[in-house]
């Protein structure tokens, strides 16, 4: 027999957790897809046009060393920050035994400090949801199989209404395991998220600190060559020729 709690209507209604879960996912991807965005236009932003406007101005290897590098950086920053939050967008599938990552840390003391949340009023973890889940299929299949057999018009209402509360509570069992793994997916994918975005900000100071070695490389200060003048000890220019304070040898 069940309890009143489990015999609750509207078993097969639409569950509002499950929609806000996958809701909530589909918001953290969006956000993933912008922050993809925005580091690939940053990175083109940076990089269009860049290599092409300095390479006039690269006069020695040390110049292009170092125009190189930026540019070698700046991509590896761009690539870096687009690669991982693509992690984001990435299918995955959750599984009971995702519980025990160490990443679901947080999901774990959430449901430590309510588990009937989660794992309803009698299951106390994920195995025991799926026994339970079990035993109410069993008794549902059990009563079943009497009710095809039975006669008598008494009991069988009597075993029909014990294998519709059976059907219900085993609905009811599935929808918290539903819940559970959506709870887990959506954790998953807030962690991919979180550490997007601290990598996102590390690839965007790789992304700066090379864009500024590439813009700078052609403005290292250079020593303008020494200019020795010999004046020779020969004939004396002619009487009307014209000196000039610019001409070292002037006397």
């Amino acid at each position: 027999m069940s309890t009143p709690a489990e015999q609750q209507p509207g078993a097969t209604s639409p569950d509002p957790v499950l929609a806000d879960l996958r809701a909530s996912v589909a918001d953290m991807r969006a956000t993933a897809r912008w922050i993809t965005a925005a580091a690939a236009g940053v990175g083109a932003l940076v990089l269009a046009g860049g290599p092409l406007v300095i390479v006039k101005d690269l006069d020695d290897v040390g110049d292009l060393a170092s125009a190189v590098g930026g540019i070698l950086l700046a991509v590896a920053g761009a690539v870096w920050a687009v690669w991982r939050t693509s992690e984001v967008l990435t299918p995955r599938t959750a599984t009971f035994d995702d519980l025990g990552s160490p990443e679901l840390d947080g999901l774990r003391e959430l449901i430590d400090r309510s588990p009937a949340d989660f794992y309803g009023p009698r299951a106390t973890g994920p195995d025991a949801l799926r026994r339970e889940h079990r035993l109410r299929l069993t008794v549902a299949f059990h009563l079943e199989a009497l009710l095809a057999r039975e006669s008598d018009a008494a009991r069988a209402a009597v075993l029909t209404h014990e294998a519709a509360v059976a059907r219900r509570n085993a609905q009811l069992i599935q929808r918290l395991q539903q819940r559970l793994l959506a709870w887990i997916h959506a954790w998953q994918v807030r962690q991919s998220l979180r550490r997007a975005r601290r990598d996102t900000l590390l690839a965007s100071l790789l992304v700066l600190t090379g864009a500024v070695l590439y813009g700078t490389a052609p403005l290292d200060a250079k020593e303008k060559p020494a200019v020795v003048y010999v004046c020779g000890t020969g004939a004396e220019a002619p009487a009307n020729a014209v000196r000039t304070q610019e001409d070292p040898c002037a006397r």
